[in-house]
């Protein structure tokens, strides 16, 4: 089972797209994934151009890079030469192929806007997660920052932060910050006080430890901290301090906004390019997909005891109800379920299924007068 099956690069032949495909290389091999190489070639109004010889021209770069590829190690690589709005033709192919991730490189590092306008068109409307690697940088993972504000965007980003981290045996960092009470929100003259600052402080400590409840793994080398300030600012003298490889984040807060790069912390920090980033909307880079060609329930509850016991509490969920689905009878299923939710911090889920699982085996083994069946 790949957790990561599909790359999406894109390619122009600068050097911030060729440090991309550095990082999707270092990616590619971690998970075993196939990396598609897209070249968009824009097209030019008023301009007579022969496509077909544009096309072989393109492909033939592709191709030669492809070679590459296979020669460091990449298995299966696909190419694309297409013609059109660069951004649009990222976007479409990602959601024709269902990629786990496109990436892309950012703006040079000498110019103005970090970025590059290609880069935040693709975070501001893919629904895919994009990889946006800062030029320059090394196909190196070594450290990982995740802000998160308990929002379900940023559980989704702490996730991947962390099965990221296993796998390159990386150091994440964990932050939350909270914004200090304002003596102009409590009156003139008022000021918030002693106490109501340690309690702000003491609710957010308890809020922290209940959202990491369910990532808490002794696997897992990772420092968790909280700040006071503005978290955009706090985020990004963090970053500074820390020096990270990679930044994840989701692209959604508590702001309630349905889209990306509209005054969000997310689009603040990014917009800065500190570091190669991840921004994530509403899918994972790493998936627990049901295969397809796994019809049988022991492959499924082995899948699932062994992502139990790596911390990948939602991928064995997701195994652990393939075979309740096929036998609901499945006790064992239903115990692995629990434990799994139980690590989530999920009590209810929990008991739940630990409810189940006795109501099936009394029923199961017992008679009707109770006794126990031979």
């Amino acid at each position: 089972m790949k957790l990561l099956e599909k790359v999406l690069v894109a390619m122009d032949f600068s050097q911030p797209s060729r440090d991309a495909l550095r990082m999707a290389i270092l990616l590619a091999k971690a998970f075993h994934s196939e990396i598609i190489l897209i070249h968009v070639i824009p097209e030019m109004s008023g301009l007579k151009i022969d496509k077909g010889i544009i096309r072989r021209m393109e492909t033939e770069k592709l191709r030669e890079m492809e070679m590459d590829l296979k020669k460091k190690g990449v298995s299966s690589v696909e190419i694309l030469v297409r013609f059109g709005i660069p951004f649009e033709r990222i976007i479409e192919h990602s959601d024709e192929l269902d990629v786990n991730l496109i990436v892309v490189g950012s703006g040079k590092r000498e110019r103005k806007f970090p970025l590059g306008t290609t880069a935040e068109r693709v975070m501001l409307y893919a629904d895919k997660p994009v990889l946006a690697v800062k030029p320059g940088s090394r196909p190196l993972i070594r450290k990982i920052f995740c802000p998160v504000d308990f929002s379900e965007a940023s559980k989704r980003a702490l996730i991947n932060a962390t099965h990221l981290s296993r796998t390159f045996e990386a150091h994440l960092t964990a932050l939350t910050v909270y914004e200090p009470l304002l003596s102009s929100l409590l009156g003139p003259g008022r000021t918030p006080g002693e106490s109501k600052e340690k309690a702000l402080v003491k609710r957010q400590q308890y809020q922290f430890d209940r959202f990491l409840r369910g990532f808490e793994s002794e696997n897992l080398n990772w420092t968790k901290t909280i700040l006071r300030g503005k978290p955009y600012e706090e985020i990004l003298r963090v970053i500074r301090k820390v020096q990270p490889d990679l930044l994840v984040m989701g692209s959604q807060g508590r702001t309630g906004l349905s889209r990306f790069l509209m005054g969000s912390t997310t689009e603040r920090v990014v917009r800065e390019m500190p570091c190669s980033v991840i921004t994530l909307k509403q899918e994972h880079v790493i998936r627990f997909p049901l295969e397809k060609d796994l019809a049988n329930i022991e492959t499924h509850f082995r899948k699932g005891k062994e992502l139990l016991e790596k911390q990948v509490m939602e991928g064995a969920v997701a195994q652990f109800e393939y075979c309740i689905r096929k036998d609901v009878l499945f006790i064992p299923a239903w115990a692995g379920m629990a434990v799994a939710y139980r690590n989530m911090g999920k009590k209810k889920e929990a008991e739940r299924c630990d409810e189940m699982a006795a109501h099936i085996r009394k029923h199961l083994w017992e008679n009707e007068d109770g006794q126990q069946k031979s």
